[in-house]
């Protein structure tokens, strides 16, 4: 792959995963209401799901989505609870400021996991996802023809775009709480955090 190919690649893929999504707006609603640490678990998880897309892509296992169809809905729903319980979460979230403007006590290695895991489920639980890829990618390469270099590339690009997106939104939920540092106008930010969440996860549920 050229330089030229990566960086249109990199491009398109940008445009599209800076649209608002579920994905953005739990990234964006999970920072403004916990912090941009207690978010970066979430941004990994997504960022797994999307890999296993990617992977199903490049190597022609769109069938795999369809014979685990059940399964997907199954993820779906676990994500979209998921969602929900932060939305709730996040309305009953005491006021404390923290060091990174997050709020709440520190995040165990449990809480990280479970966090690391809603985000896998939300993006797994999207398997049209493996469709966009499907006709994404051959704009850019061959996908019959493509080596273990090119799916490197293909994988670290798209990756590294959507890592840096979720990373940009969480950090614009954290200015977007700095703004506001009177107690009445973080508890109204945790509420209005918490009901995009709950949103995301309704909006996930309800998704054929």
């Amino acid at each position: 792959m050229t330089i030229g190919i990566i960086l249109a690649l990199a491009t398109a893929s940008f445009l599209w995963m800076a649209a608002p999504g579920p994905g953005v707006v739990a990234t964006v609603a999970r920072s403004a209401a916990f912090g941009f640490r207690s978010t970066v678990p979430f941004i990994l998880g997504v960022a797994t799901g999307d890999l296993i897309y990617v992977l199903f892509a490049i190597l022609g296992l769109s069938m795999v989505a369809e014979v685990l169809g059940e399964l997907f809905i199954v993820v779906r729903w676990a994500g979209a609870a998921y969602l929900i319980y932060l939305g709730v979460k996040a309305w009953r979230q005491p006021v404390r400021m923290s060091a990174d403007g997050g709020a709440g006590p520190v995040v165990t290695r449990r809480g990280h996991l479970r966090t690391y895991a809603g985000g896998l489920f939300l993006a797994l639980g999207n398997p049209k996802v493996i469709i966009f890829y499907l006709s994404f990618l051959p704009a850019f390469v061959d996908l019959t023809t493509l080596s273990v270099s090119g799916g490197v590339a293909i994988v670290s690009t798209v990756l590294s775009v959507l890592i840096s997106v979720l990373a940009g939104y969480a950090l614009l939920g954290i200015q977007a709480r700095r703004l506001f540092n009177t107690e009445r106008a973080l508890r109204n930010i945790n509420r209005a955090a918490g009901s995009l969440m709950i949103a995301a996860g309704c909006s996930v549920a309800v998704r054929n």
